[in-house]
């Protein structure tokens, strides 16, 4: 080989790395966008069931009666879907690496020892969670 067929496949090598870079990147952030979509469908969820139980409340308050049933499935449903939250934030954290301080709820980075916000010491995060990119 002479030197410009060299040069062209160690650029054509390059490009391709680039490339490979780039789609990772790419897939990425599309998985991150994902995420904090569910996270925002996910808060709205909560508050149209708060909404729907305030309903319920009122209506009780006004002198419906039998309504425990609906209560308690409205209950259940915001419990389901806080749960839904925290894992969706939880994902959220990882990609950002930042931790959340168990007193104040603050994000710092994973490296930090201490939270910038009250000064409670911060354990290390375990694993990333596995992301969850519903659709």
């Amino acid at each position: 080989m002479n030197k410009f067929e060299d040069l062209f496949y160690e650029l054509k090598g390059k490009a391709k790395d680039m490339y490979g870079a780039a789609s990772k990147a790419t897939s990425e952030a599309v998985d991150y966008g994902k995420v904090r979509y569910n996270a925002k469908q996910t808060q709205w969820e909560i508050e149209k069931t708060y909404a729907k139980l305030g309903e319920v409340c009122y209506e009780t308050q006004k002198g419906a009666t039998g309504m425990e049933d609906a209560i308690n499935l409205a209950v259940e449903e915001i419990d389901r879907l806080k749960e839904k939250l925290d894992e969706l934030e939880a994902n959220i954290r990882a990609y950002k690496n930042v931790g959340k301080c168990p007193a104040c709820g603050k994000e710092n980075d994973n490296d930090a020892c201490f939270c910038a916000r009250c000064g409670a010491k911060l354990e290390k995060p375990e694993a990333p969670p596995a992301a969850e990119t519903e659709e």
